[in-house]
């Protein structure tokens, strides 16, 4: 942890112990690990596997109907059901086992299977793998709000999760593609999936929950429901996240950028690092500017200045390897400058959903961030790949690629995703009106230290 990270902490009032906080990070580091694993590489073990490219869209746009359903239904389930041990750990608990498993079963895929074999088998882990990360993500993130109440307390652990998560994110992303061609796809899962385990385990043991909050009458389902009609703030930048993503098959097609038009698939750990050393100093950065600067402002200034990045990269082209990864790093600087943020703001929106409601239901708010975080993935992979399929790409290790397809991946990579990227942005611009202030002012009434009316009294804007 760096010096102004150990500052900023020394002057919060911590509810939690150091090893509580410690642990509750690394549980990240193994549960990017397996997010990494899937959301990098599972396309292209696909690909490589036979699978065409759009039979591998479709895979990925069949999950996700699941996950409309999944996704809300969970975080209702687990609003709604109280363990002996807990509300959030004891699912924690479970899925430090779930995940890895479902993980090494995609990866298992026999080689000599028929193709309608393989796209069942693919289909139906991914989907396995799916549930399995539900419980895994809905829970450790609402574990936070239970862990404490204190906001501040709270985005510091989920700024410096990123110190740690960082760790899991970039050795599995440059891991990968230096094992998977000498040991094959299975070995290399199950190395990452021993790790996965080993670090996911000590937060499920260490972690207590001390806030978590019991209405005087329990909500049904029905209730629950309309918090999320109501919640409008989430549903918002729910909504543009994904928009976002309809276009943003940059994760989607980088190997391929790696293999096709840098000629080397060792290429992609360079790149990895490249994109990934950023996110470093814009934790660094972000943590300090929070504290003067409202988040939104950060958020959406970061947000133009990488698709401006993406813009220059488009047209200077992939020729200058060199000029290419200095264009890679500083606009990934910014856009991990935005991902840092973005668990904040669900919280922000949690907070907002019980001053409007009166139902403190993190399980759901969660459930939705859980959603809009695989929705962003698996659309931006099936569309990606989709159009991989129509522009004549053609499946299978070592395949050669047309010059016209090899154009179509450095788009896919570079300019493609400016477009839903700029739709995004103006519906965050107009339609997010959530000031952290206000969020601060909410959290004190419901803690009683002012009333309601004090609350409303101070806010920037109009909310109920």
């Amino acid at each position: 942890m760096d010096r102004n990270t150990k500052k900023a902490a020394q002057k919060i009032d911590f509810a939690t112990t150091r090893s509580e906080r410690f642990t509750y990070g690394l549980y990240f580091v193994g549960q990017l690990i397996f997010y990494c694993i899937i959301t990098g590489y599972l396309q292209l073990y696909l690909t490589d596997s036979g699978i065409p490219a759009t039979v591998v869209g479709a895979i990925f746009a069949v999950a996700k109907v699941w996950d409309a359903v999944n996704d809300p239904l969970f975080g209702i389930f687990v609003d709604k059901v109280n363990f002996k041990k807990g509300k959030y750990i004891p699912w924690v608990r479970i899925s430090t086992f779930l995940i890895p498993a479902a993980t090494v079963l995609i990866f298992a895929m026999p080689s000599s299977a028929s193709l309608q074999v393989k796209t069942i088998w693919a289909s139906v882990g991914y989907l396995l793998w799916d549930i399995s990360y539900t419980f895994c993500d809905v829970p450790i993130f609402a574990l936070a709000t239970a862990m404490t109440d204190n906001i501040k307390e709270r985005d510091w652990l989920f700024m410096t999760k990123g110190f740690v998560t960082m760790v899991g994110g970039l050795f599995t992303l440059i891991a990968v593609p230096l094992l998977y061609p000498e040991i094959g796809w299975t070995a290399t899962a199950v190395i990452l999936s021993v790790i996965g385990i080993i670090t996911m385990i000590p937060v499920g043991y260490r972690a207590k929950e001390r806030y978590v909050t019991k209405p005087e009458k329990e909500p049904s389902i029905k209730d629950l429901l309309s918090y999320l009609v109501k919640n409008k703030y989430l549903l918002i930048f729910s909504g543009a996240m994904i928009v976002g993503a309809l276009t943003n098959t940059t994760a989607a097609v980088n190997n391929y950028v790696a293999i096709y038009c840098f000629g080397d698939a060792r290429f992609m750990a360079t790149m990895t690092l490249v994109a990934t050393a950023p996110i470093l100093v814009s934790i660094i950065v972000v943590q300090q500017l929070i504290k003067t600067i409202d988040k939104l402002a950060i958020y959406l200034v970061s947000t133009v200045i990488s698709l401006v990045f993406s813009v220059v990269m488009y047209f200077v082209g992939y020729k200058d390897v060199t000029l290419y990864l200095v264009l890679c790093f500083f606009k990934f600087l910014f856009t991990s400058g935005a991902s840092v943020l973005a668990p904040m703001f669900t919280a922000d929106c949690a907070e907002y959903g019980y001053f409007v409601t009166g139902d403190r239901a993190q399980g759901v708010a969660f459930s939705i961030q859980t959603f809009t975080a695989k929705m962003i993935a698996a659309l931006s992979t099936s569309i990606g790949m989709f159009v991989l399929g129509m522009v004549g790409f053609v499946e299978g290790e070592g395949a050669v690629q047309t010059q016209s397809t090899i154009d179509w991946i450095w788009s896919l990579s570079a300019i493609f995703p400016v477009i839903s990227g700029v739709a995004a942005f103006f519906i965050i611009l107009f339609a997010y009106k959530l000031k952290t202030s206000d969020v601060e002012l909410m959290v004190k009434a419901r803690e009683g230290e002012i009333t309601r009316d004090e609350a409303i009294a101070g806010f920037s804007r109009k909310y109920v």
